[in-house]
């Protein structure tokens, strides 16, 4: 069968902006294919990239659009960030860190003191409270050899009609023209997010993964480096792609695929 594969998923990890949501808009389909992942008793879990959202504030946001989630159904490139830094940078003690204040605080929280005074490494988030003072401090590092890391590579983020949103992405790029060096970037497609995602759902074989977003070069490329399954959620064109990437599946919204895995449902149980 075509989609065969569904039978097989434990877990299904969500990008949140054009995937459940558009702006402050919750699709109609969200909340019944969310329910229908509860009934058949797969987990889920949202992994974004957009690290100028604390989780409490991800948290708080989904609540207002009437999707009660918790904490711990969060994966985002803060996460994968901190986690990374942990494990492959355990001498990085002191940061120079441009993001938000909430996000700050949750580097504070892992255990990095945040200075402007010879770093250990710099971290570039989603910040949205950016200066050109400190975005200039940042170059300075990253010119003068400090280990530099970006949180993910999205250059625009998904927004409400009348707003367009300079991304993550965006600043990277006018950090390495301005010194001519290159910063390591995390997040989709990199597929340690999702493999970490992952793993603290005691999800080790990843063809038990499926990962859906609207954006291929991110949200299914990450899925397709990561080995697991992909489904593009495709009701509208919003990147700038111009890589040849196949999901396993593409559909207008959740609520197609929602139709699709219950016919799959019903084949199993007659065969």
């Amino acid at each position: 069968m075509q989609y065969d594969f569904l039978k097989n998923i434990r877990l299904v990890m969500l990008d949140m902006d054009g995937t459940i949501y558009k702006g402050s808009k919750l699709f109609d389909c969200t909340l019944p294919f969310l329910d229908f992942l509860k009934s058949n008793g797969i987990k889920y879990a949202f992994l974004s990239n957009n690290s100028s959202f604390s989780t409490n504030m991800y948290v708080q946001k989904l609540q207002k659009l009437g999707v009660n989630a918790a904490a711990d159904e969060f994966y985002i490139s803060t996460h994968y960030t901190i986690d990374y830094l942990h494990k492959n940078m355990p001498q990085v003690k002191k940061i120079y860190l441009l993001a938000i204040p909430e996000v700050m605080r949750e580097f504070e929280a892992a255990g990095f003191e945040l200075t402007d005074q010879d770093p250990d490494a710099f971290v570039l988030a989603f910040d949205k409270t950016l200066t050109y003072e400190k975005l200039c401090k940042g170059a300075y590092f990253l010119r003068s050899g400090v280990p530099s890391i970006a949180t993910h590579p999205d250059v625009f983020c998904p927004a409400n009609p009348g707003e367009w949103l300079v991304d993550c992405g965006a600043m990277i790029a006018a950090l390495e023209t301005s010194t001519n060096k290159k910063m390591t970037v995390l997040g989709k497609p990199d597929p340690g997010i999702l493999r970490h995602a992952a793993w603290r759902f005691n999800i080790d074989d990843m063809s038990q993964c499926m990962m859906i977003g609207d954006r291929l070069s991110t949200d299914i490329s990450v899925g397709i480096n990561a080995n697991a399954h992909t489904c593009h959620i495709c009701a509208e064109v919003n990147e700038f792609c111009t890589e040849k990437i196949v999901p396993d599946m593409a559909v207008h919204d959740l609520g197609v695929l929602h139709e699709i895995w219950i016919r799959q449902i019903q084949a199993q149980k007659i065969n």
